[in-house]
């Protein structure tokens, strides 16, 4: 072989060398975004994600002393179909081939300090936007991408269906409203630790008026977890504007408002009377069965 044949030779293994070096590079380099489905008990208003939806996902290094790589990081569900795509930042997994935990909540807001998160349930007008959800730690590498996360409630649910009973009819429930009393309206929640509890405040009670149908036969609300049910009444108004009827939560079997626990009470409403039957449906049982009666004032 002459020099000129083998210096041709040398270059192109040199080449070649260089051309796989650079692939493994970049294959070494590239990075690999987290993928996020999710996983619900139930939602204020059905037992799916809703078009549009909003989590915030928080990432943390592993070791006895993890720092925080990702911040209240927007993923939302374009579809509804609970696989959620980066809204604005990307996350991506370490390149170091490391993993991160992954926690989220929802639904997100920019309007966090530290992570903690600001309940306020005094308006009940719109379900989806006090309907506080969260979800525990998940890992993920560049090897396994994706985490699931599995959201659970952290406040209390109260649904109410009405009928008429003994000399009632049916429209006189029209635009009847319902108020649950003695509720407290402000909490905060870590949503880095959402296996924490809800931290209920000490201000002043609040009457809050529940989402009521216009046709008054069903109504419900989301409420802050208790301790007991000491002083609230469910109060129900006649749109006649001279019939109210009181009814004390305490006459149930439950005894307070559990996180994640759903309440639901059927009530007939006589002309004097309310008569009430609680039974559990979805979200975690939250009462047993009764039939108690409240009086009419």
């Amino acid at each position: 072989m002459n020099k000129k044949t083998f210096s041709a030779v040398a270059l192109a293994t040199l080449l070649l060398t260089a051309c796989q070096n650079d692939e493994e590079t970049m294959q070494t380099d590239a990075r690999v975004a987290l993928q996020v489905t999710s996983g619900i008990q139930t939602r204020a208003y059905d037992d799916q994600w809703e078009k549009g939806d909003e989590i915030g996902i928080f990432g943390f290094t592993q070791g006895d002393a993890p720092t925080q790589a990702y911040s209240n990081v927007r993923y939302v569900t374009t579809g509804g179909d609970g696989a959620f795509t980066p809204d604005g930042t990307t996350i991506y997994l370490p390149t170091d081939g490391s993993s991160l935990d992954f926690v989220a909540y929802y639904p997100h807001t920019t309007d966090l300090e530290n992570g903690i998160y600001t309940v306020d349930v005094e308006d009940q007008s719109d379900q989806s936007t006090i309907d506080l959800m969260a979800a525990g730690t998940q890992t993920a590498d560049r090897i396994n991408n994706t985490v699931t996360f599995n959201f659970e409630h952290k406040l209390s649910k109260i649904v109410l269906t009405f009928k008429p009973g003994d000399g009632m009819a049916l429209s006189e429930l029209t635009g009847m409203k319902v108020q649950l009393t003695n509720q407290q309206p402000l909490a905060t929640f870590d949503v880095t630790q959402p296996d924490g509890e809800v931290v209920v405040g000490t201000n002043t009670p609040a009457t809050l008026t529940l989402n009521t149908d216009a046709d008054g036969t069903s109504s419900e609300g989301i409420v802050l977890p208790s301790a007991n049910f000491d002083g609230m009444t469910l109060h129900l108004e006649l749109a006649d504007g001279g019939s109210f009827f009181n009814w004390d939560l305490n006459n149930s079997k439950a005894d307070k408002f559990e996180a994640g626990k759903k309440y639901v009470y059927d009530i007939t409403v006589n002309k004097t009377r309310l008569d009430v039957t609680a039974t559990i449906t979805d979200w975690i049982p939250g009462n047993g069965e009764n039939g108690e009666q409240g009086n009419a004032y």
